[in-house]
């Protein structure tokens, strides 16, 4: 085999490296806005927090405030290569999911009756869901790494 069939191999660390780096750019891309998670975590929060406090009528159309971010993301895939969903999540992700599960299943416990109540009800579960919506995108991210660096070629 010549030399350039079979790199140094500083050179191929080197290609190796770009590589990976090119991957995770690509998972990156594809992956939901860091910003669109916040501001879902924030709206969830929000509606969840001010029932009881608000007229339950209007609480009902409150997930109208879903549409402007299902328009947002439908117009930000629309600009992106389709991403490839994770094969197998990790322990963490399925971890996050359930203490995020459990925490809107508690918060239904907590029924405040003022709007300092609802305030501090909106912080917790603000934390609560953007910290969890966060750990559950980058492990998601990680899956997707390892999972296309495993894949044959």
């Amino acid at each position: 085999m010549s030399h350039s069939q079979n790199p140094l191999p500083d050179e191929a660390a080197e290609l190796l490296s770009q590589a990976e780096r090119s991957s995770a750019d690509s998972v990156h891309s594809t992956a939901a806005p860091r910003a669109f998670m916040i501001v879902l975590g924030i709206v969830s929060a929000a509606i969840i927090s001010l029932y009881g406090v608000i007229d339950t009528a209007l609480w009902h159309w409150s997930p109208v405030l879903f549409a402007p971010l299902i328009a947002w993301y439908a117009l930000w895939a629309r600009q992106r290569p389709k991403r490839r969903p994770a094969l197998k999540h990790s322990g963490k992700y399925i971890a996050v999911m359930l203490l995020m599960m459990l925490a809107l299943q508690f918060s239904n416990f907590w029924m405040p009756q003022t709007w300092l109540f609802a305030i501090l009800k909106f912080l917790a579960l603000v934390a609560v869901f953007t910290g969890a919506l966060w750990i559950m995108r980058r492990e998601t991210i990680k899956s997707r790494i390892k999972d296309g660096n495993e894949q044959a070629i």
